[in-house]
């Protein structure tokens, strides 16, 4: 192979109309995210190991590429915006109440072992609310996730909202920390028959277990889901996430949100700094969420700031792959032209292009003959 004209696997080109189309994709979800107030920046795209280490929650290390400076300082290429956010939130952050909004787009870096249609450098476009535990954040991330897909075009789509604590208070009032892992691999890999087989092996309350048959069901509302409510009284965490989201389910009516979430306390992360409410993106051509999520109020205290914050990021790959599928087009707003000249008129057709570029046209100009 000649490793001057290839590319490593898990990464790509990307050029002409698909290049013309991502770019016009990420402009329409940047549009709509400014249009909620968030401020746009950008952070390094290699940051001190420290940044990602396993104490933060984020991509294993195994998965990192690694590398040195010159003061032999390990260095890696981020896999995940949210600790780089959380790291700059830090020293941003005036003191004061206010909630910070941020929104920044780039690429993130995987060493993945098995590809499964997905690349080891990938695009993401994504938001962070910061310094705001209030539902009505969570409400507004979510309806904010809502009109970004509207606004790239998509009209089917689903919003799969869950809760960190429904799973974790399960895992407290079960004593099943020792357990722990293998639920949540079970729960990642759909395998409920085997957690149900697993659960009857174990010694915990029946209405523990009840509560376990609620994780592979979704739910258009948590409100109507009276048995659920009743089961969970004795559990104050659990009880807990299902008032907040009974509260969230509320104000999602008034964003006009509702039609397109569904309710799934199986959501799960890999990553393992969500505290509270998750969210993930679906719709039709693609095989992997197109946009997750959700509330980390741990995470920023690792870097000398405690404070509450959510955020999603959209997956332009995967969402590109949905557009595709979909038959989604898009047309640049830009107005282009091509202009042909010959030696006998090479100086008019120069200054014709001159001026249609000054009137906002991309000219290409080609010699002819």
């Amino acid at each position: 192979m000649n490793r001057k004209i290839h590319t490593p696997e898990g990464v790509r080109d990307v050029y002409g109309k698909d290049y013309t189309d991502e770019e016009i994709l990420k402009k329409r979800i940047n549009d709509r995210i400014l249009s909620y107030g968030y401020e746009g920046i950008r952070t390094p795209t290699f940051e001190f190991f420290d940044v990602f280490s396993k104490e933060i929650g984020t991509t294993p290390s195994r998965n990192l590429y690694k590398f040195f400076d010159r003061e032999g300082n390990t260095l890696v290429l981020r896999p995940d915006f949210t600790p780089s956010i959380g790291r700059l939130a830090s020293i941003l952050h005036d003191g004061s109440d206010e909630p910070l909004r941020f929104t920044y787009s780039g690429n993130v870096f995987v060493n993945r072992t098995s590809y499964k249609g997905q690349f080891n450098e990938s695009t993401e476009v994504g938001c962070e609310l910061i310094n705001d535990s209030s539902v009505e954040a969570d409400a507004e991330i979510i309806s904010l996730a809502k009109d970004v897909l509207e606004s790239v075009g998509f009209s089917d789509f689903i919003i799969s909202v869950g809760h960190a604590d429904f799973l974790g208070g399960l895992i407290k009032y079960g004593n099943l920390y020792e357990d722990e892992e293998k639920i949540r691999d079970l729960i990642l890999n759909k395998n409920f028959f085997g957690l149900d087989e697993f659960l009857g092996k174990t010694s915990i309350e029946p209405d523990i277990k009840k509560l376990f048959k609620y994780l592979p069901k979704n739910f258009t509302s948590i409100s109507d889901e009276k048995e659920l409510i009743k089961l969970s009284k004795p559990y104050p965490v659990i009880r807990k996430a299902l008032e907040r989201m009974i509260e969230l389910e509320s104000l999602l009516k008034l964003y006009d949100a509702d039609q397109f979430v569904t309710y799934d306390f199986s959501l799960i992360s890999k990553r393992q700094y969500y505290t509270g409410v998750m969210i993930s993106g679906y719709t039709y051509g693609s095989g992997e969420p197109i946009l997750s999520g959700g509330r980390y109020d741990n995470l920023l205290h690792n870097f000398g700031f405690s404070a509450p914050a959510i955020g999603f990021a959209i997956f332009i790959d995967s969402m590109m792959t949905a557009v595709r599928s979909q038959g989604i087009s898009f047309e640049s707003e830009r107005k282009s032209k091509t202009i042909e000249y010959t030696d006998k008129d090479r100086d008019e057709k120069i200054r014709e292009a001159i001026e249609l570029r000054a009137q906002g046209v991309d000219v290409k100009l080609n010699h002819k003959g």
